[in-house]
């Protein structure tokens, strides 16, 4: 019989709010500083810590268990954790602001896309402190186990979005017109709420592929005039601005605007004036729809994730280019590249072949159009390719 006693249990929010408070000041630059957590954290970090040697202090051992912790997190998490805890030379100074001021300077960004990417790496840290499955040294039960490929943390996507474990997500679909909508009541049994959303096919997709990979993130959907500002980590909106008035109201702060049917497009009047629509066949069927995806980062530290199109086919397009697999990664990864976490526009394609979605791949054709910038100043063109596309 195991007569052990099981360590306490501790939620992400309590082991959370004191991670914040050890990380201020010198931190672990201070190891001594370990012996302020509460008991009950002591005790978590303590339980699941192999042992030392007897010689060990406890506040040794408590460093050892932290710094385990910390080596659990994902490369891109951990750079932001050494830091905020004082555990890399290069960046130690005795204050937190400091330290995350020096990393910004090495890493050439501003000090607030330091601290939302500390922020977001503090979140996964607090989780991973109070789920101690992913401490242990045990084989992982068969409960446990791997996820498949398919279900498989979207690590890229994971930087692009500003999502971690335990994000607060909230999607924003786009609407269709009065006279489109199915007339229903509320009190009517058959009333379905989706029956009012335009790009149903991209909401579905974007929520099924973000619960796969963040399963105990928040994810909430509305129609454009159901939402009120929670200040959420990430807000996803879908579609274009005729049809998602959300959507409109970022139009001031971007460096295109689209143009509404009969004759759809996106235009681009400060960048040669550039002007895409949709291609078509000479019978009028539909070839490609323009996709337009564009991360706006707000100074409250949301992400914000515009994915549009002229029509429903380039919105698609663009939530498959970001959350569609292996090929979603290396999107991601290429615009993450460019973007250094600042600001970004691109515009590509969306093909329609027979009755599927080609899903773009930016590593094996760049977009048509790339545009970045920091978070203020106006946008700089990286890359035009508009030349080469036929339905201009």
């Amino acid at each position: 019989m195991d007569t052990r006693i099981p360590p306490p249990r501790l939620s992400p929010e309590d082991v959370r709010a004191e991670l914040l408070r050890l990380r201020q000041g010198p931190a672990l630059g201070h190891p001594g500083a370990a012996t302020a957590l509460s008991n009950q954290l002591q005790a978590l970090l303590l339980a699941r810590q192999p042992p030392l040697s007897h010689a060990a202090s406890e506040t040794t051992r408590l460093v050892a268990a932290l710094r385990r912790a910390i080596d659990a997190l994902t490369v891109h998490e951990r750079r932001y954790a050494t830091v905020d805890f004082n555990l890399l030379p290069e960046h130690s100074w005795p204050t937190l602001t400091e330290r995350q001021e020096s990393l910004a300077r090495v890493l050439g960004c501003s000090a607030k896309t330091v601290r939302r990417h500390a922020g977001q790496a503090l979140d996964t840290l607090a989780l991973l402190i109070s789920d101690g499955s992913y401490l242990t040294e045990q084989p992982p039960a068969a409960d446990d186990a791997p996820m498949p490929a398919a279900m498989a943390p979207l690590e890229g996507a994971s930087r692009l979005f500003g999502i971690n474990a335990t994000s607060r997500v909230d999607l924003i679909c786009s609407a269709l017109p009065n006279q489109q909508r199915v007339r229903q009541h509320l009190n009517d049994p058959l009333y379905a709420r989706y029956a009012g959303f335009a790009d149903l096919d991209t909401l579905f997709y974007v929520r099924i592929r973000l619960a796969q990979s963040f399963p105990t993130a928040t994810i909430r959907d509305f129609h454009p005039g159901e939402y009120y500002n929670a200040e959420p980590d990430c807000l996803i909106v879908l579609g274009a601005p005729e049809r998602n008035t959300t959507y409109a109201e970022f139009g001031p702060h971007l460096p295109y605007h689209f143009t509404p049917r009969p004759d759809p497009a996106i235009a681009f009047p400060d960048h040669g004036d550039i002007r895409l629509p949709p291609a078509w066949t000479p019978a009028g069927e539909l070839l490609a729809d323009l996709t337009v995806i564009t991360r706006l980062t707000l100074d409250q530290g949301t992400t914000v994730l515009l994915l549009g199109g002229c029509l429903t086919l380039g919105v698609l397009g663009a939530a498959k280019c970001l959350l569609n697999g292996e090929r979603g990664q290396r999107n991601t990864t290429y615009l993450d590249a460019f973007a250094s976490d600042g600001d970004f526009v691109a515009v590509t394609t969306t093909r329609k072949v027979g009755g599927i979605t080609d899903t773009p791949d930016l590593t094996a054709t760049e977009p048509l159009l790339l545009l970045t910038r920091e978070q203020t100043g106006s946008f700089t063109v990286r890359l035009d390719n508009t030349a080469r596309y036929a339905g201009r």
